[in-house]
């Protein structure tokens, strides 16, 4: 009985790599080639209250698109795809506190949200909100705590922008 499983086994060993690697694909999951297009980011404007939040969000995406490597940055001259938004929000939502005392929050989401619209011509890429988070923990100075946790949450919305902007259906 062992002698017949074997070659099914065998078969199984052999076909499980291969059944793995089909569901990955390197570089750009648009069907492009990497980098072959070219995209710049305008600043955002500001309409929040949270002082700097153009520059971390900017910065973060630019960033991103280096990382993501689907398309190549362009900082000067004309580029395929052109990206504007406008910080449309920024909040903090109590998501925790402690055992003894649940009146008083100790950890916070922090979301930065942007309306973001990307151009390729006159041809519309991408248009809609896009939001990033981070957790804070709250210890003794909640400003402090968001200034150090800002930075990530303009990496997720990066993150989550140019993500939506690659696997886009153009």
């Amino acid at each position: 009985m062992i002698s017949r499983s074997r070659p099914a086994l065998l078969a199984l060993l052999l076909a499980l790599p291969l059944a793995a690697g089909c569901a990955y694909s390197l570089g750009p999951t648009n069907q492009r080639v990497a980098g072959a297009q070219s995209i710049s980011i305008d600043p955002f404007p500001n309409q929040t209250t949270e002082p700097q939040l153009t520059d971390l969000v900017v910065t973060a995406l630019r960033r991103e698109v280096q990382r993501d490597g689907t398309f190549s940055l362009s900082t000067r001259g004309s580029a395929d795809v052109i990206v504007t938004g406008t910080i449309t929000s920024y909040g903090r939502l109590a998501v925790g506190s402690k055992r003894d005392d649940v009146l008083t929050p100790t950890v916070y989401d922090l979301k930065i949200t942007a309306h973001v619209k990307a151009l390729r011509g006159s041809e519309t890429v991408y248009e809609g909100d896009i939001s990033g988070t981070a957790q804070a923990a709250f210890n003794s100075d909640l400003n402090n705590a968001e200034r150090e946790n800002n930075p990530v949450a303009a990496e997720n919305l990066a993150r989550n922008l140019i993500s939506a902007i690659a696997n886009g259906s153009w």
